[in-house]
């Protein structure tokens, strides 16, 4: 392949669009495209050679399997709960702000153990189906 030209068109899976479309190159990075925008759509992404799920030069993940996440999930929550309980916990507001390893009650997810901090205005919580990410701190 040639080196890639800023201006020039390339074919690229289209995020809004959902199919391979000629984009014009925005941002190359190292002889690397980078950024392209829709030339159907208009919609600006990072560069995308195939689709979702088609092979190509992507990344290689290895799945994990579902029970297996799960039940790693399950024995982090518990080991995270040892020894408190639902009295513990501070109910989930978005204006409160919470600490790492401190218990949290909400109204949909349930009993939920803050494991991290984002941005300063997010939170990871894992709860008893999987870990979130919520909102905390924010001023009214």
């Amino acid at each position: 392949m040639k080196t890639p030209i800023v201006g020039k068109d390339v074919d690229s899976w289209c995020t809004r669009c959902k199919l391979v479309l000629a984009h014009t190159i925005e941002a190359v990075v190292a002889g690397r495209i980078t950024r392209v925008h829709c030339n159907t759509c208009g919609g600006q992404h990072a560069y995308r050679a195939n689709a979702p799920g088609e092979g190509g030069a992507g990344r290689v993940r290895k799945a994990a399997s579902t029970e297996a996440r799960a039940s790693t999930t399950a024995r982090d929550f518990k080991a995270l709960l040892a020894g408190r309980t639902l009295s513990d916990a501070r109910a989930y507001s978005t204006g409160e702000r919470f600490k790492v390893g401190e218990l949290i009650s909400h109204p949909a997810f349930g009993l939920g153990a803050v494991t991290g901090e984002r941005d300063r205005i997010k939170i990871e919580v894992l709860f008893a189906d999987g870990p979130r990410v919520l909102v905390h701190g924010r001023v009214a």
